[in-house]
């Protein structure tokens, strides 16, 4: 028998820990974020660090890699396709984007007023939002034929020789780029509509007591206040033209001679046609890097106009 039992006196009780109300609140985020963490690292982060280490080794599926240092990146400065494609996808995300950006914009403030049937119209627009980029794309290609709908419907009735769209080196980055706009457009018009929903009425009440006009509405108020929503559509739509693959790959497969080749499609046939998974790697972090420096400037400039 022990001592204390002896002399009467029991042990005082251990204290148990017990979290507080937000630490329970906090501890069950984030085993609720964990799935979500792990699969982003598995599938994202893990993924740019294994592009940047091979992109120092030459290798393909049936050879092991060889560590080469920087010659991926060397051999990159002297290839005139990896430049033409560069140029590509710029022309690109210019040709589709800023025209994108005009319309969902005058779609946006047109929905944004009291219309009837606007609640139809915003559905009909965001319906080639939601179809997948290969279906739209196969589409298109069928309109973009030499005895499709774009010549037989439109053109001969404008009294304007039919076009070889999609084999024309001219004319297929304009069928590429005409066919994006027609599926982008939904999705940026909702993203300004929120925008403009967010805006207080009672500026626009106020500025109409006091005597402005809808240019000046527009300059002065919803602008301004667009600011957010313009920086995110241009930060969105910038890293999603860089990174474009289905249209041209579906539509002319980067042809004809290359004039759709952007850097996506000629980083995917360069790993699995030519099976030149090192330089692959390369010109990937290169457009990684590329991505970053463009993000960063529309972040740069959009501080400074603050």
């Amino acid at each position: 028998m022990s001592s204390t039992a002896i002399s009467g006196v029991s042990a005082p009780p251990r204290r148990r820990f017990k979290l507080t109300y937000m630490q329970k609140r906090n501890l069950w985020g984030f085993i609720f974020a964990v799935p979500a963490l792990v699969f982003f690292a598995l599938f994202a982060i893990y993924p740019i660090l294994r592009t940047f280490y091979l992109s120092f080794f030459q290798f393909s599926v049936v050879d092991p890699p060889v560590y080469v240092g920087l010659k991926n990146f060397r051999n990159l400065e002297n290839d005139a396709r990896f430049h033409e494609a560069i140029i590509n996808s710029f022309q690109y995300v210019f040709s589709t984007y800023i025209p994108v950006w005009i319309i969902a914009l005058i779609l946006a403030l047109a929905l944004n007023t009291k219309i009837r049937g606007r609640g139809f119209f915003r559905t009909v627009y965001f319906i080639p939002v939601v179809m997948s980029w290969v279906v739209v794309a196969a589409i298109w290609k069928l309109i973009f034929n030499r005895q499709g709908l774009m010549n037989t419907l439109f053109l001969d009735n404008l009294g304007i020789a039919p076009k070889n769209w999609l084999t024309d080196s001219e004319w297929a980055p304009r069928a590429i780029v005409i066919m994006s706009v027609w599926k982008e457009v939904g999705f940026f018009m909702v993203v300004f509509l929120a925008g403009l929903q967010a805006i207080p009425s009672d500026l626009y009440e106020a500025a109409k007591v006091d005597g402005s006009n809808g240019w000046q509405v527009f300059r002065h108020i919803t602008v301004p206040l667009l600011k957010p929503t313009i920086l995110f559509v241009s930060v969105i739509s910038m890293i999603t033209g860089l990174q474009v693959f289905v249209p041209q790959w579906v539509m002319t497969q980067g042809g004809p001679v290359d004039s759709t080749l952007v850097m996506s499609l000629n980083i995917y046939r360069t790993a699995f046609v030519f099976l030149e998974g090192g330089r692959a790697a390369a010109m990937s972090v290169v457009l990684f890097l590329i991505i970053g420096t463009v993000t960063l400037i529309q972040f740069k400039l959009a501080s400074m106009r603050d």
